[in-house]
């Protein structure tokens, strides 16, 4: 399994990276599985429970709301195709990223 390394999360134009966050509602949340588009994205809950598809609040500053979880891949890509997000490209990197279940992910987590 390829392991994505963490977002590095910047401003628009900023050459300065931004604090990471703990908060999973955050626009810095330091645990960003991917992006699938810019209000879209994936992440591992600080729980190290489950991914968490999330959509960001309509407003510039609102923050991110989970929209689905899942502990295991395959319902996580059938949620991203449900809701028009599973391009080849998406489909590639999450089968390329993640293992088959949330606990598969975690294990490794720990002992990395």
């Amino acid at each position: 399994m390829t392991k994505i390394p963490p977002t590095l999360s910047l401003k628009d134009g900023s050459t300065s990276p931004q604090p990471s966050s703990r908060m999973e509602s955050a626009d810095y949340y330091d645990d960003v599985i991917l992006h699938l588009s810019p209000r879209y994205r994936v992440i591992t809950c600080r729980d190290l429970a489950q991914w968490i598809i999330q959509k960001k609040e309509a407003s510039h500053a609102g923050p991110w709301r989970g929209v689905g979880y899942h502990t295991c891949r395959d319902s996580l890509m059938r949620a991203c195709g449900s809701l028009n997000l599973l391009s080849a490209t998406v489909e590639d990197q999450l089968l390329n990223a993640l293992p088959a279940s949330f606990s598969e992910y975690a294990k490794e987590r720990t002992c990395s």
